[in-house]
């Protein structure tokens, strides 16, 4: 993957800011142009504009504000602003429609998105842009920090998880997640993990051997997709037993300088959302988490 341009949204909420440094930070590390958005609302563009109030030229102001307020984005792009972009609409689509204007490569968003609201499972906006999305999108969590906050890019960070259950889209994303890896200069896991069985206790010991059976039919199963990653790179796989969202979030929490990468797949695969799992993960995650496309 080449990482020519990369988009941050945001809301200028505080919550949004580890997504600015970390995309700062990643466009550093991949030499990308960073583009920075606000989707204006229509109703209230509308409303200023009645007034004869140019409330998107404020807010690119602001915008511009925001991004020069943050050290790390400066100093990763060499003291310059980032191209800086103001667009009405829906915030979703303003986005899309911003990613496709300025052929951008990846967007990055904040784990609770633009609406202002600390929901339970994501901002809107956030799970929009999964929904539709045929871009990477990356997922910052409100509480991410750079593990080396001296540098200006990426430095430190690894190694990069990837959830593998087997399929196709997963295996795109082990893809993703060792591009990625070659680009931080650190290892992929390539990390599955076995549902245990709930049986009756006088079945304990039958369910055992099957769950040991899985294990190693997985182990297997993930060296396969190892051998198949691009020369270079520095892979191992680990495969656990439990409840797969939180033993895969668990799994990233004992490397906090790491990151994590879960597949979804496009339209064309009949299905463009993250599965209950990859949702359930994400809510759980304290690492930046890629959501790769399976594309047709």
């Amino acid at each position: 993957m080449i990482l020519a341009r990369l988009l941050l949204a945001t809301d200028f909420s505080e919550s949004s800011r580890p997504a600015l440094d970390f995309a700062a930070r990643l466009a550093r590390q991949s030499g990308a142009e960073l583009h920075v958005m606000h989707a204006q609302d229509p109703l209230l563009a509308a409303a200023a504009k009645e007034q004869g109030y140019d409330i998107a030229a404020e807010a690119r102001e602001e915008l511009e504000r925001f991004a020069a307020q943050a050290p790390t984005v400066a100093a990763a792009i060499g003291g310059r602003i980032p191209q800086c972009h103001v667009h009405v609409g829906s915030a979703v689509e303003a986005i899309l429609t911003v990613a496709r204007r300025e052929q951008a490569n990846m967007i990055v968003v904040g784990a609770h998105g633009m609406s202002g609201a600390e929901r339970l499972i994501f901002g809107s906006t956030t799970e929009g842009l999964l929904r539709r999305s045929e871009l990477s999108v990356f997922v910052v969590p409100d509480r991410w920090s750079p593990p080396n906050p001296a540098a200006t890019d990426l430095s430190g960070t690894g190694p990069v998880i990837v959830g593998v259950d087997m399929t196709e889209t997963s295996v795109v994303a082990a893809r993703e997640a060792a591009w990625l890896a070659a680009l931080l200069d650190t290892e992929v896991i390539l990390f599955h993990v076995v549902p245990e069985l709930r049986v009756l206790d006088r079945w304990r010991a039958h369910a055992e051997a099957a769950l040991q059976a899985n294990v190693a039919t997985a182990t297997t199963e993930l060296e396969r997709v190892a051998r198949g990653l691009p020369a270079g790179n520095v892979a191992r796989v680990q495969v656990e037993a439990g409840a797969v969202p939180e033993a895969i979030a668990e799994g990233a929490e004992r490397a906090p300088k790491g990151l994590l990468v879960l597949g979804r797949a496009t339209r064309a695969h009949g299905n463009m959302t993250p599965g209950t799992i990859a949702y359930r993960v994400l809510t759980l995650a304290k690492v930046p988490v890629l959501m790769p496309v399976q594309k047709p």
